[in-house]
């Protein structure tokens, strides 16, 4: 349905200064700047068959309009697991599934709303789901090629100011509060990201994520990745300590085979998202804030980008100078972006080394 929103307009000069050295590779002087390379040339023993999982999902009775996948490492060993949900519903669990020794191979189904919670510090899952004056929840592991259910809690504390009564329980057995809340203390402060709904079954978007959202590493010259953690070091010791939960991710936002590097304030309705290129040897920030909740959706067919915010949506683009909302319908090629990795030293060692 086409949307009329708020529009970014850029000026000549700076779309040449975001596209016209990537295209290029070389500054005035014609040294080489980095080494393009197409992310698509870069090829994992998994891809082809997550997207035969997801050509057959598409066509089963389980897919609907509400049904996304992921592609994310929830098992913590470096390779990245298929997720595909269902829907978004309350109940809706998360499709796991693995590549190894050339076979594919279903891990389980966890998680809540069709999302999981993964915690890389951890290497555990925080699944969650608070309803109406109540919250239930589990602590899963990744074990020997399956989920491990360490913990499960509920309890309607929420409830109280309506004269409920008040229960609590863990592992399916009634606790008091003191016990209730020590069984959760060495989970408290767990700090996760959501995944299995970070893409939509377009086909624009699914060739996205198989064949170019894993491959930035790979791609990336190593001045680049530098810039990247130099901006992110520094975004983080700006942050430590004032309770916010910043992220970061890696994109093409205008199809030149380069990423910009989107750096999220936080999960909060508030938090935007900073979006960074790199420009004659350097990383340059876009002028003003883009997202809500911490997030950006981007339509990869169309290299356009937006917010989608309760009174509605603001749409940009950076791949199409001429780009006019009025214009703009929505594909069916959506990616949620902003919030892939923690902003932590952990996090940006495993992404730029």
């Amino acid at each position: 349905m086409k949307k009329i929103c708020g529009l970014l307009l850029l000026t000549a000069a700076a779309y040449v200064a975001m596209t016209g050295c990537s295209k290029n590779g070389s500054d005035a002087s014609g040294k080489s700047i980095f080494k393009k390379t197409d992310p698509e040339s870069i090829s994992f023993s998994w891809q082809n068959a997550y997207e035969s999982k997801l050509t057959e999902y598409k066509s089963s009775e389980l897919f609907s309009e509400n049904s996304a996948f992921d592609i994310f490492d929830i098992t913590g060993d470096g390779t990245p697991e298929l997720i595909i949900s269902s829907n978004s519903e309350s109940t809706a669990k998360c499709f796991v599934y693995t590549y190894d020794g050339g076979e594919l191979t279903e891990i389980g189904e966890t998680g809540f709303c069709g999302i999981v919670s993964y915690c890389p510090e951890n290497k555990m899952m925080k699944n969650e789901y608070q309803g109406s004056g109540f919250v239930i929840g589990n602590i899963v592991s990744y074990l020997n090629g399956a989920f491990d259910v360490i913990l499960t809690y509920s309890d309607n504390m929420a409830s109280a100011s309506i004269g409920a009564e008040i229960y609590h329980e863990i592992n399916g057995a009634d606790a008091s509060l003191p016990e209730y809340e020590a069984a959760l203390s060495p989970y408290a402060d767990m700090k996760c990201i959501e995944a299995g709904r970070r893409y939509t079954f377009g086909d624009s978007v699914i060739k996205y994520a198989l064949r170019c959202s894993e491959s930035w590493q790979a791609v990336m010259s190593s001045d680049q990745k530098k810039l990247c953690e130099d901006k992110l070091t520094e975004v983080m010791n700006l942050t430590s300590g004032d309770g916010t939960d910043p992220a970061f991710d890696l994109c093409d936002l205008n199809g030149d085979k380069v990423p910009e590097l989107i750096i999220s304030d936080g999960s909060n309705p508030e938090a935007e998202c900073s979006v960074y290129y790199f420009s004659d040897g350097n990383l340059a920030e876009m002028d003003g804030k883009y997202g809500a909740d911490g997030i950006m959706y981007f339509d990869t067919r169309n290299y356009v980008f937006f917010a989608d915010k309760e009174s509605g949506k603001s749409y940009w683009s950076i791949a199409n100078t001429s780009f006019s909302s009025n214009d703009y319908v929505e594909s069916d090629s959506i990616a949620k972006i902003g919030r892939k990795y923690l902003l932590n030293e952990n996090s940006i060692l495993a992404v730029f080394n």
